[in-house]
């Protein structure tokens, strides 16, 4: 990506005034500075396409190009039960292709197609890189969901396994094997024949580019499929010109032996699809961008591939079980924090959406619209390996005459999915805090007096509560019901201020596990013997995070982005910030570290138990490091909330 701003045919005045203009009046394009918008303007590629044409496959369609409409109409459909389901129509603004570039693998998350005739720009995917990693704000636009290529829960990140841009990095997939384990025979054809000749040779399907060979017979370019779209038929080039003159040179060679990794990365310096694989013969293989994606059996997309596919609780309790190896996997790589958090969030989602499909096929018809509610990590998306159930049924309020029918039928819809989450490896809560629990499966005024009385009693158990209650998101369902409820515990926050004061002392009772001297302190009896509790240290940061979002009314329950909300609203510095993420990503990585160690280890469950002995002296350090920085966040809490004591 170092040759930007690269060569572009010439464009009129009034053509490329047009092009700014248009730039100009769609998101996110308006958040970047004049001089950017003419280079990209100069970049665009005109494209048009005709009614009915499909543009992209989901899981199928590796994208080259950002799709911009200037004209007509796109369905997005995603594929549900063998069958293509509408789930948006875009007009003119309209972007395609963003978050399937940055959180999919480059694999189209939706199939694409043309309801009228169609007139776009298109962006090359390099020049998106760019913009991505040198403007965050353009970036942001994506990961926040504004566009409408993702469909849940594939919007979430998936560390290193995918293309995902985080604090203006570019992290690629680690690949395993080498590509001449996956490379496919070479088609040549001669750079003298014509550009029907060799769309005819790759119309045989035998290989999505031709290698083309010059005079000598010495392979010197590449012609793709997009190179007869964009070279050919969009400029309007005949077919009777040789095929040399529309070829990709030099050829980009790698040897055999090459890691796919390395080949990715050859391929995104270079801008380009394919590599030819070469010996000291000559070109033996070819490989695309395609079969390096498609050639990890273990990737994230694969098994949330696999959760949504299956036809019974059996078929998802076998594709959840490739969960633990598959995040070792990735912390073995060297995966963030956030991203391992994301993918097993991704995960479980999916698991639960797919249980609660099969619920309801085998039932009547809900009566009333409801919400399958998470509670705690699940409600903070920040699961872990050993995590049990914290979730909950809220449904519309029904007249009285008919409440026992209703919620008869919630219940039974959650003591199925609760004892098939079980099943599948997510265990009951000891405390019952379940949806198959009458308490808990209730209608939204129910659901509203139970936060007002938490708030305004003074029952001690009230500050339990939120710690678990008052992280809450939609699981699945209606989410105009999570919405009335957030409302209504705001309405009753901002009546009883009081209340955030009582959770930031109770808070504050508990300390980092370093003693006076900054050293640890571990367990000093029992089976977690010289352990630290790892999980405790870091509710700390996560209650910080939910007083201070609830005090500003943040919807967000995510530890991480709720501390970026507070910020946001200048209630944090930037050094403030930057310490408790920091702390707070070390510490769950640590944490996932320890138990994909322990399952592997051991065989058994995992548990939150670290052993610094375990550790190497420099990550020791970083651990104690980490505690300082919460303490320190304890310290501000004192100050902003008036509570001075020891």
């Amino acid at each position: 990506m170092e040759n930007f701003p690269r060569h572009v045919p010439s464009l009129t005045g009034d053509e490329l005034q047009g092009r700014q203009e248009y730039l100009q009046s769609i998101k996110p394009f308006q958040l970047l500075p004049a001089a950017e918008i003419e280079t990209i303007a100069a970049n665009l590629t005109a494209a048009e396409y005709d009614q009915d044409q499909t543009l992209f496959v989901q899981d199928t369609t590796i994208i080259t190009h950002i799709v911009l409409l200037r004209s007509g109409r796109l369905e997005r459909l995603i594929e549900k039960n063998g069958s293509l389901e509408l789930k948006g129509v875009l007009e003119r603004g309209g972007l395609y292709g963003g978050l399937s570039l940055l959180f999919n693998n480059g694999v189209s998350t939706s199939t694409v197609r043309c309801a009228e005739p169609v007139r776009a720009y298109q962006l090359d995917r390099e020049n998106f890189f760019r913009l991505c990693a040198k403007y965050p704000e353009f970036a942001k636009h994506f990961s926040r969901g504004l566009e409408y290529d993702v469909p849940p829960p594939a919007a979430s990140a998936f560390g290193q396994e995918q293309l995902q841009l985080h604090g203006g990095e570019l992290y690629v997939p680690v690949l395993s094997g080498t590509v001449g384990e996956i490379m496919q025979p070479p088609v040549f054809c001669s750079g003298r024949s014509s550009i029907r000749q060799a769309a005819e040779l790759l119309d045989g399907g035998q290989s999505s580019a031709l290698v083309i060979l010059d005079a000598a017979s010495t392979p010197r370019g590449l012609v793709s499929d997009s190179d007869l779209r964009s070279r050919v038929i969009v400029a309007g080039l005949s077919t009777d010109n040789p095929v040399e003159t529309i070829q990709s040179t030099p050829l980009i060679q790698v040897e055999a032996e090459t890691p796919r990794t390395e080949a990715l990365l050859r391929m995104m310096r270079h801008g380009i699809k394919h590599l030819a694989v070469a010996d000291g013969s000559g070109v033996v293989g070819l490989i695309c961008e395609r079969d390096l994606f498609l050639s990890q059996p273990n990737s994230p997309i694969f098994l949330l591939r696999d959760l949504h596919a299956a036809a019974d609780v059996a078929g998802v309790k076998s594709a959840y079980a490739a969960l633990p190896e598959l995040i070792g996997r990735l912390v073995q790589s060297g995966a963030k924090a956030r991203h391992l958090n994301s993918f097993i969030t991704a995960a479980t989602d999916a698991a639960l959406e797919r249980l609660l499909t099969l619920a309801l096929e085998d039932m009547d018809q809900p009566p009333v619209s409801f919400a399958f509610l998470l509670f705690g990590s699940e409600g903070r998306r920040e699961q872990t390996l050993k995590t049990d159930q914290d979730n909950a049924i809220v449904y519309e309020d029904v007249p009285k005459d008919e409440e026992v029918e209703v919620r008869e039928y919630f219940l039974t819809l959650g003591r199925r999915v609760c004892d098939w989450l079980h099943e599948i490896g997510q265990t009951h809560c000891e405390f019952e805090i379940m949806a198959k629990t009458p308490t808990w499966c209730q209608p939204l005024s129910r659901w509203k007096d139970y936060y007002r009385r938490w708030i305004e009693s003074d029952d001690p158990e009230r500050l339990l509560r939120a710690n678990i209650f008052f992280d809450f998101r939609l699981g699945f369902g209606n989410n105009e019901l999570v919405q009335a409820l957030h409302t209504s515990l705001f309405e009753r926050l901002a009546e009883w201020p009081g209340f955030l004061r009582h959770l930031a002392r109770n808070t504050l009772h508990f300390k980092p596990p370093l003693d006076f001297f900054g050293n640890f302190s571990l367990q000093e009896r029992g089976e977690r013997k010289d352990g630290l509790d790892l999980k405790s240290a870091m509710r700390l940061v996560v209650d910080f995070a939910r007083i201070y979002a609830m005090q500003a009314s943040i919807t967000e329950t995510n530890t991480i982005a709720r501390l970026e909300a507070v910020y946001g609203q200048n209630a944090l510095d930037k050094e403030e910030l930057e310490d408790l993420v920091h702390a707070y990503e070390y510490l769950m990585f640590q944490r996932l570290k320890h138990q994909t160690e322990t399952i592997a280890r051991t065989g058994g469950p995992p548990d939150n138990y670290l052993q610094p002995k375990r550790l190497t002296h420099i990550e020791q350090q970083a651990l104690k490091e980490a505690f300082k920085r919460i303490r320190t966040a304890q310290g501000k809490m004192r100050l902003d909330f008036f509570l001075h004591f020891p």
